[in-house]
């Protein structure tokens, strides 16, 4: 394996560990009374604390590793570069075990730190309402998802510099929008680092299976609508 491919695993470990130690960390910080309901217990204004962490986190991710591994973070993006044909199967598979591995190192540093009130940052849906969790977390998933492809591949200079911001501050709202009903996770490492590390998966399919459907959902609307100019053929992938 050349020196650049493993520096662009290795990108992908420390950036979703920053990730995920961050958002669980301010959740266990800012979290009340009931943490065994997870995020959905947080106070109005913790949500909103924990919204502007988000987007400031992946904002600054963004800047900080796109050009090196493009900072995807997420399995849900990285399985939406697959279907867009922006990556081979095995460089994906590569990229999400990296994810899931940071996202569990970042996890288990903010357990060793806070124990088992760690559990606030969980993500579970309010009142066991599964349905309506997996509508939402599908449909702010296609909406982060489609803003990740259309900013980060755009060749426009003027939208380009811009991606971190668009892509950040989607999430954050995104999550602001869901976390009180869903969590609003819209990433499968970052609902399963912690989930594992105090060995609770329940509904853990939701945070699975509604993100990758919303991604590959956003992948086909964007290969649709965006010209091919915009989409690298497999063979610049590869060469990365």
């Amino acid at each position: 394996m050349a020196a650049g491919t493993k520096n662009r695993y290795l990108f992908e470990i420390a950036g979703t560990f920053i990730f995920v130690f961050a958002i669980c960390s301010a959740a266990t910080v800012y979290s009340g009374p009931n943490k065994l309901v997870g995020i959905v217990g947080l106070g109005q204004l913790a949500m909103a604390v924990l919204g502007l962490v988000h987007a400031f986190v992946l904002t600054a991710l963004v800047y900080a590793i796109n050009a090196r591994s493009g900072a995807q973070l997420n399995p849900a993006v990285t399985i939406a570069f697959l279907v867009s044909r922006k990556m081979r199967g095995k460089v994906a598979a590569l990229t999400i075990a990296c994810q899931v591995l940071g996202a569990v190192i970042g996890a288990a540093v903010v357990y060793s730190m806070f124990g088992s009130d760690m559990a606030a940052s969980v993500v579970l849906p309010k009142d066991g309402n599964t349905i309506r969790a997996l509508i939402l977390e599908t449909v702010i998933a296609f909406a982060l998802v489609y803003v990740v492809l259309a900013t980060t591949k755009s060749k426009d200079f003027k939208i380009a510099p811009l991606a971190g911001v668009a892509i950040g501050f989607t999430l954050g709202f995104s999550f602001m929008l869901a976390g009180p009903i869903s969590g609003g996770a819209i990433n499968p490492a970052r609902a399963f680092a912690p989930a594992l590390i105090v060995w609770n998966f329940d509904y853990q399919w939701i945070y699975w299976v509604a993100p990758i459907v919303g991604g590959i959902i956003a992948a086909g609307l964007y290969k649709g609508l965006h010209s091919d100019s915009d989409v690298p053929s497999p063979k610049v992938e590869q060469t990365k």
